[in-house]
């Protein structure tokens, strides 16, 4: 019996094969810099620099997508480790494959490894940078500053109108401020909490038929 189900067609062959080899490397080379870049003189610790990143991958150069970045923000946040190394390799990944995770890992992490243990084998070979410390004092008032900012605008970008995602946000912050932690138990449960509402399993819209019209 031939099948009824109709045939998926390739794309045409290009007459230049290499051409979206080369545009895709094109398009790595200013990425790897912008995190070369960023990997160098960003400061405000991760949520500052995830910041830095939609602003000037997103909002202003148009070189990722809002939902590629949130995605790779969603992966980033999930994952234990640095979040804006896990956001800058999963954005490359995206993007360019394994070559550009590679790349851009490279290069974000590089820059800042060099400078630690330059500015730690002149610690000690001085004994003491005391002109450091006097710099990263203020420093540390911009900083927090840069951190606030980045900080609402990462919560509007995730959050955007979802009162669910805002009341699950308000939550953990009280939380986060009385119990001077970040209770990973609660992070789970509000994961769990929006997978049940957002995206319920056969079986529980099964046994609750009201929940098949839940959002």
């Amino acid at each position: 019996m031939e099948s009824t189900t109709p045939a998926v067609q390739a794309p045409p062959a290009s007459d230049h094969p290499d051409e979206p080899v080369r545009s895709r490397r094109e398009a790595l080379v200013p990425l790897v810099g912008y995190v070369l870049k960023l990997g160098t003189i960003g400061f405000g610790g991760p949520v500052a620099l995830v910041g830095f990143m939609h602003r000037d991958l997103v909002e202003r150069r148009h070189w990722i997508t809002e939902d590629t970045y949130r995605l790779a923000l969603a992966f980033a946040q999930i994952m234990p480790g640095p979040l804006a190394a896990q956001c800058a390799i999963a954005l490359g990944y995206f993007e360019h494959g394994f070559p550009g995770a590679t790349l851009v890992v490279l290069a974000f992490i590089l820059p800042s490894f060099v400078m630690a243990v330059l500015l730690s084998m002149a610690y000690v070979a001085f004994g003491g940078l005391w002109w450091m410390q006097a710099l990263f004092y203020g420093i540390g008032a911009t900083v927090i500053a840069i951190i606030i900012i980045a900080a609402y605008k990462l919560a509007r970008t995730t959050n955007r109108r979802d009162p669910l995602l805002w009341a699950i946000f308000a939550v953990l912050l009280v939380v986060t401020v009385l119990s001077r932690a970040e209770l990973a138990q609660f992070f789970v449960l509000a994961g769990l909490l929006v997978l049940l509402i957002k995206a319920p399993p056969a079986w529980l819209k099964a046994r609750l038929p009201f929940w098949a019209a839940a959002p």
